[in-house]
């Protein structure tokens, strides 16, 4: 294993300029072309040898493998596209960049293994039912053997350089790879039975099967692309990082609400960070500045800090807020709250604001019933109330 890393490695500088430095945009562009080029190349080569094995033979499996090695072409120009896309400079009308091609790409190929799957599916029921027969040689399955080798051998290598860069559309290129050893050891099994039991119908059978793989493929990879365009909820470390780096801020004592909004070339972060009121307004401007330069090296695209001021508690507002904290954890939907605040409607009166935080499998249309709930137990068992103004925090921030 470690051989093939240094030999992935050695490759991958050969062709890849500042290969190392793979948070650098241009840098991700270069290791997604080499991926998709080098997977052209190889299947196009495989999909040529495999075609033709399958029409001399007669063999609707192979001719099935082959489909299957077309959809994995189609899949590799899309990966070129796709990354030669994300390059483009942003424009008026697409002020985000084109880094969501990366994501759109898998969606395109799902289209192309649906078809190869139904066409499939049409000649090996042919087959199956009304068989003729194959004409088969003893080297025809060591060939599609070491078909098998040079798409291993592909799949290691183009998964390295996904992996290199953190990049869901070459894993799928790289994962088309793999399972074409599978494939391709199914069809040699099943012509080896089909010659040697003088059964052909067994090669119509195998077709079914590989068909029925590609409408699943196809279902799959157009599931997996739908998420993000939709829009995806950043990853668990991903939010942690962000907390973490916009926490090494001076003067930052926390964060909430964070909001991450994912462009494939960039990203869009907006979050509020808790400042102690004692800083003037500039100083907590300055902060904030700070706070959003620190993000964006480490996670290029934009971020946009609001600052949230910390008053600082006198002994009648922490004996409120302690009240308070008794009610939240006592309702086990609500898991945490922010921006707590109390504000002086009168001289005995007061005003209760806060953020709340509920899980994540409570529903939105419960929102209502649960900051309803909330304001109903504060009036009763914190006195001096006059009223509370209450924020649920939306599924989408954190």
């Amino acid at each position: 294993m470690k051989i093939l890393n240094t030999s992935n490695y050695w490759l991958a500088s050969r062709f890849i300029a500042d290969s190392d430095n793979t948070d650098n945009k241009l840098v991700r562009v270069r290791y997604g072309l080499l991926a998709g080029w080098i997977s052209i190349i190889a299947t196009l080569l495989l999909f040529v040898v495999k075609m033709t094995l399958g029409v001399v033979s007669g063999s609707v499996s192979i001719i099935g493998n082959a489909f299957h090695l077309l959809s994995h072409l189609a899949n590799s120009v899309i990966l070129v596209v796709t990354f030669w896309a994300t390059a483009r400079p942003a424009t008026a009308k697409n002020p985000f960049g084109h880094g969501r091609m990366e994501h759109l790409a898998p969606l395109i190929m799902s289209i192309f293994l649906f078809v190869s799957g139904i066409q499939l599916a049409e000649r090996s029921f042919h087959q199956a039912l009304d068989p003729h027969d194959l004409h088969l040689w003893k080297a025809l399955p060591w060939i599609l053997f070491a078909s098998i080798v040079v798409k291993q051998w592909l799949s290691q290598f183009v998964t390295y350089l996904g992996n290199r860069i953190h990049s869901h559309v070459i894993l799928v290129n790289a994962f088309h790879h793999r399972i074409e050893a599978v494939m391709s050891l199914t069809v040699i099994g099943g012509l080896v039975a089909s010659h040697n039991f003088h059964h052909p119908e067994i090669d119509g059978y195998i077709g079914i099967l590989v068909s029925l793989w590609l409408l699943y493929l196809g279902f799959t990879h157009a599931k997996e692309a739908i998420v993000p365009l939709l829009g995806q909820a950043p990853s668990r470390d991903m939010v942690r990082k962000i907390r973490e780096t916009a926490k090494s801020v001076d003067g930052v004592e926390n964060v909430h609400e964070i909001i991450v909004h994912d462009y494939g070339s960039l990203y869009m972060i907006t979050l509020h960070a808790e400042i102690p009121a004692k800083f003037s307004p500039a100083e907590m401007h300055e902060i904030a500045e700070k706070c959003e330069r620190m993000l964006r090296k480490h996670f290029g695209g934009e971020v946009v800090c609001h600052t949230d001021p910390l008053l600082e508690n006198t002994p009648e507002i922490q004996a409120i807020e302690d009240r308070f904290q008794i009610i939240v954890k006592d309702l086990p939907k609500i898991i945490g709250y922010h921006d707590f605040r109390v504000i002086a409607e009168s001289s005995e009166k007061f005003i209760i604001a806060a953020d709340i935080d509920v899980a994540e499998d409570v529903p939105e249309t419960n929102f209502k019933l649960i900051r309803q709930e909330l304001a109903e137990r504060i009036i009763k068992e914190i006195p001096n109330i006059a009223y509370s103004v209450l924020y649920v925090t939306p599924k989408y921030a954190y």
